[in-house]
């Protein structure tokens, strides 16, 4: 009997759905495991050690300073008693300041820096005290000769900070460098041996760098050589001959020049960490500290926008050089602000000098614009000391005008409202805080603080000198009339409620600071309003005061019901 063909093909069916079941069951068993067992992570990136100071260094520190302190009264205990001659005296300190230094020397080239950075501070200062008594007291050499000695110590310093490639090291030579005039000091005028000095010493900076082929991040020795050699610049500036004028004008150049080599750093292989803050203090020194060099050679003020546009061209120059030192465009905005500060500065020195002011408020207004700019373009490392500069340059912008724009305003000096340089201090310093306060933190709210101050007041004092403008002529030195004195408070009453209308609208901080400031306008013009202007208004004028500021409020509470309804609907 033939089998039955239907029943064939009916078992192999079977038979490929057996298989079929058990090639699904080992897959799913296969992959269960897979599924509950979480896939391996990435292994998380060692931190970075956080460079710490040791106990050690803390304890080496301390302990120096009061051996320090232990050897200075021991020796004049032993003095008073005579068992030390001046002789001797001398020869110990070499002896203990040498072994100290050569000690801290070693540290520094084992695997101990900071303790011999420590170490190496006391052991210069104790060198220098040294020289300094066998100069000063024991004259037993001239006090050239004992400067000579110190700046030699400073060097070999400097070439054992090299050589450990230690930028704490540096910091400590430069200490003792730049102490080393004050500590000689013997008065009289040698400012052209100062300024060599000084330019000595930044040459040898300048090399310690290229020696160690490291540098660019030693902040600490790099702001400690700029600042201090700037600042002893100011009194040889301040108080040279006018024989020597010409000659210190050259060394200022010179010294010019170091800075820009010091803040770029060509001749080293790391870049230079925030160059341009140090290339725009450097400048902005020179061109402070030339014009008093100019005022020491007599020549005519409107001529100094020579070398001020000069300035200028040198900034405007380095852009390309630096941008391929940099290999980025990080600096272009700092050197583009200086530009811009050096021009403007050109056109008030040659037609009118009291229009300076507000040029420091220009500096200021392009060095925040810088920052911010910065931080658009990934360079945010420059952007911090940018924003600092900025605010120390508006600071000063907000002082000056703070001292003249109230003087001119009390003592009836006739100025136009708004064409003035007080209002154009006021108000470029209001927009370089303004600018300030974009990025918060401490510099933002005391910038926001500024800001309030100056615009609000900037914005009064104007006021009050449109309305004494359309009265009758008055005498300097009768002050603010009435009138102008009511629209000081109008002007207050008007920001505050603005503010406070403003603030309704923002976001949790903004809504705090500009809530509170409302307030606290809108409080001071009331309290002008009773204290101050009652007295010295008579009846239309009290009308006019009242009126004003009780319908500024009004309007402002109206205005505010409705932003709420219509925000609510």
């Amino acid at each position: 009997m033939d089998p039955d063909p239907s029943q064939d093909v009916a078992d192999r069916i079977a038979r490929l759905e057996a298989q079929v079941t058990w090639l699904l069951q080992r897959a799913q068993a296969e992959q269960a495991p897979r599924a509950s067992t979480p896939p391996p992570r990435p292994a998380p990136r060692p931190a970075a050690p956080r460079k710490e100071l040791s106990p050690v260094v803390w304890i080496a520190g301390i302990g120096a300073a009061i051996f320090l302190a232990g050897a200075a009264f021991f020796l004049r205990w032993a003095i008073q008693q005579g068992w030390l001659g001046a002789e001797l005296r001398f020869a110990l300190g070499l002896l203990a300041g040498g072994g100290i230094a050569g000690f801290a020397a070693r540290q520094l080239l084992g695997d101990s820096r900071r303790l011999g950075v420590a170490l190496l501070l006391a052991g210069l200062g104790t060198l220098q005290f040294t020289f300094r008594a066998g100069a000063m007291d024991y004259h037993f050499f001239a006090a050239p000769l004992g400067l000579a000695a110190v700046a030699i110590l400073t060097l070999v310093a400097g070439a054992l900070a090299a050589r450990a490639g230690s930028g704490g090291a540096l910091t400590v030579a430069l200490v003792s460098g730049l102490a080393a005039p004050l500590v000689f000091s013997q008065g009289g005028h040698h400012e052209i041996a100062l300024s060599v000095y000084l330019a000595v010493l930044m040459g040898s900076c300048l090399a310690i760098p290229t020696l160690a082929h490291t540098g660019g991040t030693w902040h600490g020795a790099r702001w400690t050589a700029l600042l201090g050699v700037w600042l002893l610049l100011l009194s040889v500036c301040a108080e040279a001959t006018r024989a020597d004028a010409v000659l210190v004008g050259v060394l200022l150049l010179l010294h010019l020049v170091l800075a820009g080599l010091w803040a770029w750093l060509p001749g080293s292989e790391e870049t230079p960490g925030t160059p341009t803050p140090l290339w725009l203090v450097a400048s902005i020194l020179a061109t402070g500290y030339g014009w008093l060099v100019w005022k020491r050679l007599g020549l005519p003020v409107e001529a100094f926008a020579l070398p001020v546009l000069a300035a200028a061209g040198w900034n405007l120059a380095l852009i390309l050089p630096l941008r391929r030192r940099l290999g980025s465009r990080r600096a272009d905005f700092g050197l583009l602000a200086l530009v811009a500060g050096h021009l403007a500065l050109a056109v008030p020195v040659a037609f009118a000098w009291r229009w300076v002011g507000p040029l420091w408020g220009v500096f200021a207004l392009g060095l925040a614009w810088a920052s911010l700019r910065a931080e658009a373009n990934t360079f945010a490392e420059e952007a911090p000391a940018l924003r600092w500069l900025a605010g120390a340059l508006a600071l000063i912008t907000t002082l000056r005008w703070a001292f003249h724009g109230f003087y001119d305003l009390r003592h009836g000096t006739p100025e136009p409202a708004f064409l003035n340089p007080a209002f154009a201090e006021g108000a470029l310093a209001s927009l370089a805080w303004f600018l300030l306060t974009r990025r918060g933190g401490p510099l933002g709210l005391a910038s926001f603080l500024a800001l309030e101050l100056t615009g609000n007041l900037t914005l009064a004092c104007e006021g009050a000198r449109l309305v004494q403008g359309f009265q009758a002529a008055r005498l300097p030195g009768q002050g603010l009339s009435r009138a102008a004195s009511i629209t000081m408070t109008l002007v207050w009453a008007l920001s505050g409620a603005w503010q406070w209308m403003r603030g309704l609208g923002q976001r949790e901080d903004a809504r705090r600071a500009l809530l509170i400031a409302g307030y606290a306008w809108m409080g001071l013009a009331s309290a002008k309003l009773i204290i101050s202007d009652l007295d010295r208004a008579d009846t239309p004028l009290r009308a006019l005061a009242f009126l004003g500021v009780g319908g500024i409020g009004m309007a402002a509470a109206i205005l505010a019901n409705r932003r709420r309804r219509s925000q609510d609907t």
